[in-house]
């Protein structure tokens, strides 16, 4: 189970908390999968995940109180590498994702980054199939509405220059 896992759900934790707490992350996963190896299905990624969700959900909790910064908890993407983006693509990506919700950021993750399948999300969130499936594409309704939002008008381009002030 490890050595078909562990890159996967290694891969999940950096994207959430970073190279430092990674291993960490991927260490409580495999320890809480080998004390309840009996309950763990086949294919046991999406349980992996699911478990690697609370543990991160931990790790921002715990970070929260060493730090009393309440931000913490919110959490920020730390590395929006996904495999074969370019640098404008993870900066599109980075910037969509912080102006959704936690919760719609987290499926449109799971779902590009992780490639999972709704059924998958579901049992990663702890959801029913079909609210995986409707969180989804409502999730991928507002990173469109988002996308297809014209860029603001930068500040120097809203204030008219007079005729003769050097631009």
């Amino acid at each position: 189970m490890f050595e078909l896992n562990a890159t996967k759900v290694r891969a999940y934790a950096i994207r959430r908390v970073g190279h430092d707490s990674a291993d960490d992350i991927v260490s409580e996963v495999f320890a809480t999968a080998w004390r309840r190896r009996h309950d763990v299905p086949e294919p046991a990624l999406a349980w992996l995940l699911r478990t690697a969700h609370h543990a991160v959900a931990h790790e921002r909790r715990s970070l929260a109180r060493r730090l009393g910064v309440r931000d913490a908890v919110a959490g920020n993407l730390t590395d929006t590498s996904s495999p074969g983006a370019d640098a404008s693509g993870r900066a599109l990506a980075e910037s969509v994702l912080s102006q959704l919700a936690p919760t719609d950021a987290e499926i449109l993750r799971l779902t590009a980054w992780e490639q999972l399948t709704p059924s998958e999300i579901a049992v990663v969130l702890d959801l029913s199939d079909s609210a995986a499936r409707t969180r989804l594409m409502r999730a991928r309704q507002r990173a469109k509405r988002l996308l297809d939002e014209p860029p603001a008008p930068s500040r120097a381009a809203a204030v008219p220059q007079l005729q003769g002030e050097p631009s």
